[in-house]
């Protein structure tokens, strides 16, 4: 995890004081009201997770928790918006969270892709943060808020990183319900490492710390990181937290 999470007192608690709460979230519903109240503080009003785009399944089957306007979530499925959202197209291929405009498209080539863009702006989503999420087994996920002027300011977007990623992963266990054995996978120095990487410290502070090179301490996150699923780093420390391997 970035430790720019950490870097604004008031957000790097809130998202932390998140992440705790939605671990204990008995249902979908609840993860979801958690997460709304969250966003909202940071002026993010809509928010909508869901499976990446692919050629067998259409929007809505790929909808995981919908957040969005009830007009907006009426005109995006009637009229097949999906099909043209740059955003959605982006997810695809990004592996960091980005801004809805850094979405890229031609808007001369693409009028239809800038439709798509003006018209959620006319719902009150004029500025979007996309997290896109990627499996090791080729899926993946997007969890997408939006709002009308939301702060974008220092320590927002990390914390949005984290809230999205973790709000999304417990919706997704509570709807599926995956046994797990309940046994821990990490040994005790991964555990170490991804605990330091919790509290925002980098590679070569965390090697400091325990006394190991930094080229190590990247290769025990990588191995967390293969043995929990994770997609990256922030992903490696939710799914710790998660199943137990780390606490708060």
């Amino acid at each position: 995890m970035s430790s720019a999470v950490h870097s604004d007192p008031h957000w790097g608690v809130k998202a932390l004081e998140f992440a705790d709460a939605v671990e204990r979230a008995p249902t979908p519903a609840d993860v979801e009201m958690l997460f709304r109240a969250n966003i909202a503080q940071a002026g993010f009003g809509a928010y909508v997770m869901c499976g990446l785009p692919d050629a067998q399944t259409d929007f809505k089957k790929r909808v995981l928790a919908n957040g969005w306007p009830a007009e907006w979530w009426r005109v995006y499925l009637n009229e097949n918006l999906a099909e043209n959202d740059p955003v959605e197209r982006h997810c695809l291929h990004a592996l960091d969270p980005f801004d809805w405009c850094n979405a890229p498209y031609d808007s001369d080539a693409e009028p239809a892709a800038e439709t798509v863009m003006r018209r959620a702006g006319e719902f009150g989503m004029k500025h979007g943060y996309c997290v896109p999420i990627h499996y090791r087994d080729g899926s993946g996920a997007a969890v997408s808020i939006a709002g009308e002027r939301p702060d974008l300011g220092f320590g927002v977007r990390p914390a949005m990183h984290l809230m999205a990623l973790y709000a999304h992963h417990r919706v997704r266990s509570l709807i599926r319900r995956p046994q797990g054995s309940g046994r821990r996978v990490l040994t005790d120095r991964e555990r170490e490492v991804v605990r330091w990487a919790l509290v925002g410290k980098t590679d070569w502070e965390i090697g400091a710390i325990l006394k190991i090179s930094e080229r190590t301490a990247r290769a025990h996150m990588a191995n967390a990181a293969k043995k929990l699923h994770a997609a990256n780093r922030t992903h490696t420390v939710v799914q710790a937290l998660r199943c137990g391997e780390v606490t708060l």
